[in-house]
């Protein structure tokens, strides 16, 4: 179980690392038990994921019923979650990083749960479509942008790797996200809302 005193410091700490400080990384526990515990911020981010998820099914809408939708997009909520450390362990690995491993997941799994508050702020903007065409797709761009620079710096101080190998693999977890939401919408016989439509 994680206490209250944990995830506000760690959230701190990940709100350090959104800052390009990497003190943050004092505020999370390393350890392969913290590393574990972080594993908390899924549970704590559903209240955010949920309406995130309602937004996505509105614009894309799926054909399935309602049980297989449930069940996919929760199995493609472990998916999302459990991925990245899996490819980050390959890294660390390689990279001869092994010793960060816990680091890298802990320092992850917080800073995702602060990039799921900000994506609850601008999702509902880009969904609505009270944006220019061309200036949504430029805020669209530019939060994404940003939330990859962010992973990437995460990466680099809790892996201690060089930016080229740090921005890959920020690139190599947005890919993975990509391909999951490619599958989900597969899965759910789902297709995209006319534009103007209701």
């Amino acid at each position: 179980m994680i206490t209250v005193r944990e995830v506000v410091t760690s959230l701190f700490g990940a709100w350090r690392l959104a800052q390009f400080q990497a003190d943050g990384l004092r505020y999370l526990d390393a350890s392969r038990e913290g590393a574990r515990r972080s594993f908390w911020a899924a549970l704590l981010a559903l209240p955010a994921a949920i309406p995130l998820t309602l937004i996505r099914l509105s614009m894309f809408p799926p054909r399935d019923d309602e049980l297989r939708v449930f069940f996919i997009e929760a199995v493609a909520y472990v998916i999302g979650w459990a991925a990245f450390p899996v490819v980050a362990q390959i890294a660390a690995r390689i990279a001869e990083r092994e010793q960060h491993f816990a680091r890298v997941v802990c320092a992850y799994n917080w800073t995702s749960l602060l990039q799921i508050c900000v994506l609850l702020v601008c999702a509902p903007i880009s969904a609505a479509g009270i944006l220019p065409t061309g200036i949504e797709m430029l805020f669209e761009l530019g939060v994404r942008a940003a939330l990859i620079a962010y992973l990437a710096f995460t990466i680099r101080v809790a892996l201690d790797v060089a930016w080229p190998a740090a921005i890959g693999l920020a690139l190599v977890e947005f890919f993975l996200g990509i391909s999951v939401f490619r599958t989900v919408i597969t899965l759910e016989d789902a297709w995209p809302r006319a534009l103007g439509a209701a």
